[in-house]
């Protein structure tokens, strides 16, 4: 029965763009969450009004606050299912037989108490869901600096085609004018001519 809610409880944190557990989770203005990163390129392409990729609701709001109960809920879930992987027989040392709970930092390796209390003792050490939160933070505000210089990118790119349209626009007028004014030339050339040519025909 447990393990049945568990399952429920990890189904209901899944994203439905990308179908993994949510990552930075950000709700929208229906109630749907979905990882900031996934909505981000979901919608790069579209223009408000942009929908909601669940109920196709249209929703006005591009800038999103992370939802934090709903990110504490997967903190929790992500751990639990890291606790459970670590119960493995894979994750025992082979020295003590104990499970590898602690991370090593300076040589990102995972130890059991016993080996972290016997062995470098220099070193960093941590309890592993420590070490994933703490990883998963710093993907987080890797993420964010790069989503934010894909912004920055994306409005230069449109102030450069702004520019590009404004300078066509220019030599088309600019093009204009100058057909414009050859006409008028051409108008005052063939009208000498003319006047050359009656003149040429009047009798003395």
């Amino acid at each position: 029965m447990e393990s049945d809610m568990s399952q429920a409880f990890q189904e209901e944190l899944k994203c439905f763009i990308c179908l993994s557990t949510l990552t930075d989770p950000v709700t929208i203005s229906c109630g749907h969450s979905f990882c900031r990163a996934c909505l981000h390129l979901s919608w790069e392409d579209f223009q408000l009004p942009i929908h909601c990729p669940m109920c196709r609701e249209p929703s006005q709001q591009k800038d999103f606050r992370t939802n934090m109960v709903l990110e504490k809920l997967v903190s929790i879930a992500r751990q639990e299912s890291l606790r459970r992987d670590l119960s493995s027989e894979e994750h025992k040392c082979v020295t003590h037989g104990e499970t590898r709970r602690i991370f090593c930092a300076d040589k990102r390796i995972y130890l059991c108490p016993l080996c972290s209390d016997s062995h470098d003792r220099g070193h960093t050490h941590c309890p592993v869901e420590a070490a994933a939160e703490d990883q998963m933070e710093s993907l987080l505000k890797q993420m964010a600096r790069v989503w934010e210089k894909i912004q920055d990118n994306q409005e230069n790119i449109e102030a450069e085609k702004r520019t590009v349209t404004l300078w066509k626009d220019y030599l088309t007028l600019r093009e204009d004018m100058v057909r414009a004014e050859y006409r008028k030339v051409l108008h005052l050339e063939n009208g000498r001519h003319r006047n050359v040519l009656i003149s040429s025909h009047i009798p003395l």
